[in-house]
């Protein structure tokens, strides 16, 4: 009878263990949701495994041609989305008295387009759905936040979780430092865990995403639901796109008199 009771405990014992590897070992349930990004078992589980995307990387040659700059319209076309990021089609984004997040960024986005154009890059303005393996020189999210308190304030700007080029932190920070200049808000220093692991970033999930040798960041612009940040977002949305191509121009190393011409612009 001793003896059995001693087998029941080390069965008991070796099945909790088995339980924590699992729990500690693969992704948990709640990171599974479109937009989140998440690494399939495989990569966890094998030190071998090269993802699909990353195959001939090595080999890998930017197209020729010039600079090309991507600029995505936060929640704009949302609707068509395409099935494997169907839980995109409900997001509408923030809003505040008739005003839309997509309607902004769409306005910040073709400003930021007009100057970066002057400076002799090309520029895609992109909605919700990312075309599959979308590569650019340079690719920025622009969005706007909203909070159930008025007195929440300031602009982020966050660069992927995982990122294969290896230059996307510095770009998000030279792009915070001429966003800050251009638009005189307060840097907010939240950034989640969801916002470094954007949809469009995860191309180790989503057909629909960038390429890997893209370098990604995503603004969100202000808070549309603050008064001081509506006057300049809404209000002044030359500001914030002055802000974005002046990050973009100075990270690749293009025309000093039109980023000057931004920073004398954005003074008040």
């Amino acid at each position: 009878m001793k003896a059995f009771a001693i087998i029941f405990v080390i069965l008991i014992l070796a099945g909790a263990t088995a339980l924590l590897f699992r729990t500690t070992s693969l992704p948990s349930t709640s990171e599974n949701e479109a937009g989140f990004d998440t690494v399939a078992p495989e990569e966890i589980l094998s030190d071998s495994f090269i993802h699909p995307r990353l195959r001939g990387l090595d080999t890998w040659k930017r197209p020729e041609g010039p600079w090309r700059v991507a600029l995505q319209v936060g929640h704009w076309k949302a609707s068509e989305a395409p099935d494997e990021l169907e839980n995109l089609r409900v997001s509408t984004g923030t809003s505040y008295r008739g005003t839309t997040e997509w309607e902004l960024s769409l306005a910040i986005a073709e400003k930021t387009k007009d100057i970066l154009e002057t400076a002799g890059v090309s520029v895609e303005i992109l909605p919700t759905t990312i075309p599959p393996n979308y590569f650019a020189d340079v690719f920025v999210s622009i969005h706007a936040d909203g909070n159930l308190n008025p007195s929440v304030s300031g602009y982020k700007v966050a660069a992927p979780r995982r990122d294969h080029t290896g230059q996307a932190e510095a770009f998000a920070t030279l792009l915070s430092t001429e966003y800050q200049k251009a638009t005189r808000l307060r840097l907010d220093t939240n950034i989640t865990r969801t916002m470094r692991g954007y949809y469009a970033f995860n191309w180790r999930k989503y057909d629909h995403s960038l390429h890997p040798m893209t370098v990604a960041a995503i603004v969100e612009t202000g808070f549309l639901t603050n008064a001081s940040d509506r006057r300049v977002i809404v209000n002044t949305p030359e500001k914030p796109a002055n802000g974005i191509a002046s990050g973009i121009l100075k990270y690749l190393g293009l025309s000093p008199t039109v980023t000057e011409r931004i920073e004398t612009d954005s003074l008040p």
